[in-house]
């Protein structure tokens, strides 16, 4: 096959997503490591291993307002998000996830420095 015939593969876009850590009890303190835990529990409890193996990363997290911002692919956003939503429990206490924003623009705003510059 002739190379100006073959396709080429589309790089997966990223985007963010803005969530809010709510817990229901004083005994759970809310961490980064918490967070990771409470969303990865929210992916496997809905999707089962399939939504373990969904690529994410924790960007920032903002421990006073317990608010986060996480990374992954495009097309696992609707996954991330429904799994946040239904996300109720955790460690048999009471716990919600609540998407605030999503947005490829989030991404870049996470990606700068305070004073405007972009990290490399």
């Amino acid at each position: 096959m002739p190379s100006n015939k073959l396709r080429r593969r589309r790089k997966p876009s990223l985007t963010s997503i803005c969530l809010t850590l709510v817990l229901g009890a004083t005994s759970i303190k809310a961490t980064h490591d918490v967070f990771t835990e409470v969303l990865d529990a929210a992916l496997t409890g809905l999707y089962g291993i399939i939504g373990g193996a969904l690529v994410w990363e924790l960007i920032d997290f903002q421990k006073d307002k317990q608010t986060a911002i996480v990374h992954c692919y495009q097309a696992d956003q609707q996954r991330i998000c429904a799994a946040a939503g239904f996300m109720t429990q955790f460690k048999g206490l009471p716990c919600r996830l609540q998407v605030l924003q999503t947005s490829p623009a989030l991404l870049q705003q996470s990606s700068m420095d305070q004073d405007g510059t972009k990290d490399l």
